[in-house]
């Protein structure tokens, strides 16, 4: 979702090329620290700024602006991911709950 708004905002359109380069070093660099913490705080904010690393490295962008992008991932990754964990969890809650009442009935 993030590459796909970035890419409309930024190019005008969706291409193959533009998710390898923007959300693959993301997904790439959450993995890996997902596999090393299992945490979603470290997971999330090393994750993604390793990801930013990566593809800073891999398109050649060494500019401030970096870190805008740095921010903007950190802060769009992190409030979607949170909304995922919370209303999975609600979603796992209100099913065990249910699950429960039906029976006992």
């Amino acid at each position: 979702m993030f590459a796909t708004i970035g890419q409309l905002a930024h190019d005008h359109h969706v291409s193959a090329g533009g998710y390898a380069a923007d959300a693959l070093p993301l997904v790439a660099g959450w993995l890996a620290f997902a596999a090393l913490t299992r945490r979603f705080l470290p997971t999330w904010l090393g994750g993604v700024t390793l990801g930013v690393a990566i593809r800073m490295v891999a398109l050649g962008h060494y500019r401030w602006n970096e870190l805008a992008f740095l921010a903007v991932a950190l802060a769009f990754v992190g409030l979607v991911a949170f909304l995922v964990v919370a209303l999975v969890g609600r979603a796992t809650r209100f099913a065990a709950g249910r699950w429960r009442s039906t029976t006992l009935v």
